[in-house]
């Protein structure tokens, strides 16, 4: 077998074709300014969510407040503005120094920073409010969203949200809530408002419904967290409330009644006193008189101290809600001081 070796071929010239790579190189530094160019435009007039975006990048969410933004169901963009404030959570003294209301019996659980674009949320650490704080965290959020929006946007909404605030007018908490916010942040309302009836209300208009699917995933579940936590307190006002009812009831049947109670024993001791002298004097002149006169005042005695028994039971009785509302009023005083609210000292106006 004879080897083969195939003959060497002749080199070969590569061909550039004429301007080829030019061309090429040319078109893609047109596509590479058009980018740039549409790049910058937008950063241009999106300048807040590029500043936003380098925060988010340094900001290093704690467990906790990570928690917050998940079972609040914030979306990506709820978290990204949550994120872009840098909420921290604070205990009662350094809050103070961001969030201080001088409203009496007002207890402030976060607030939103305007100049710093910066969260800041109130340590709630009583197990029976579990959600508040989650709820507190959505709230301030939407204060986030709500600064960053047009003007035109906000003309959109606005109107939206005037009509929940009118449907809802007859509510005295959300009166009593508004008219607080007029005091302590006037010019705010619509401000406010955004933020409440995302948190707050579960019936919402479509179009508001559709506006709030941008920052949750499931608002209802949010919703859900501030109704539970708000019966903490709803319930205890509204045992606080029927105890007051029913010790007033209790208060002014039985000052009635004693006072019925002493001046019916004052006729009757007088009535005795005048028959046993009647008697020792043999005013009666048979012994049918003499009985059915003792039996009346024997009677009349029966009935009192019936009276006096009722009497007393109700006074037990009473004491005994006087110490259910002292209970529920040291529930509330914890409770209150679990949300920012200080009891009143002397001096306080």
């Amino acid at each position: 077998m004879t080897d083969f070796e195939p003959a060497p071929l002749p080199e070969q010239k590569v061909r550039a074709r004429p301007g080829f790579g030019r061309i090429l190189l040319a078109s893609l530094g047109i596509i590479l300014v058009v980018a740039l160019g549409g790049a910058g435009a937008w950063v241009l007039t999106h300048q807040q969510r590029v500043s936003d975006q380098f925060v988010v990048w340094q900001y290093e969410p704690t467990a906790t407040i990570a928690a917050y933004a998940e079972r609040s169901t914030m979306t990506g963009e709820g978290r990204f503005l949550f994120y872009a404030s840098r909420p921290s959570i604070e205990s009662t003294e350094s809050f103070d120094t961001h969030c201080a209301s001088d409203i009496e019996d007002v207890g402030i659980l976060g607030c939103y920073v305007h100049g710093d674009r910066k969260i800041f949320l109130f340590n709630v650490t009583d197990d029976r409010l579990d959600g508040l704080e989650e709820v507190v965290a959505a709230h301030e959020m939407l204060h986030a969203a709500w600064d960053r929006m047009s003007d035109t946007d906000h003309a959109a909404i606005s109107p939206l949200l005037e009509a929940e605030a009118s449907a809802r007018a007859g509510d005295p908490a959300f009166v009593k809530t508004m008219e607080y916010y007029a005091k302590a942040e006037p010019g705010e309302r619509l401000n406010e408002l955004h933020s409440i009836v995302g948190t707050e209300f579960a019936d919402i208009s479509p179009e508001l419904e559709s506006h709030y699917a941008t920052f949750f995933g499931e608002r209802q579940a949010l919703v859900q967290l501030h109704l539970t936590s708000d019966a903490v307190f709803t319930e205890r006002q509204v045992a606080i409330s029927n105890i007051v009812d029913q010790t007033t009831t209790l208060k002014s049947s039985i000052d009635a009644d004693y006072i019925s109670y002493n001046s019916g024993y004052d006729s009757l001791n007088a009535d005795i006193t005048s028959f046993n002298l009647q008697a020792d004097e043999g005013g009666y002149f048979t012994q049918r008189e003499f009985d059915d006169r003792r039996e009346e005042l024997v009677i009349r005695q029966a009935d009192l101290d019936t009276l006096y028994t009722s009497i007393a039971e109700r006074v037990t009785q009473y004491d005994g809600l006087v110490a259910q509302l002292d209970d529920l009023n040291a529930e509330v005083t914890e409770l209150n001081q679990s949300i920012n609210i200080r009891p009143r000292t002397e001096g306080d106006s």
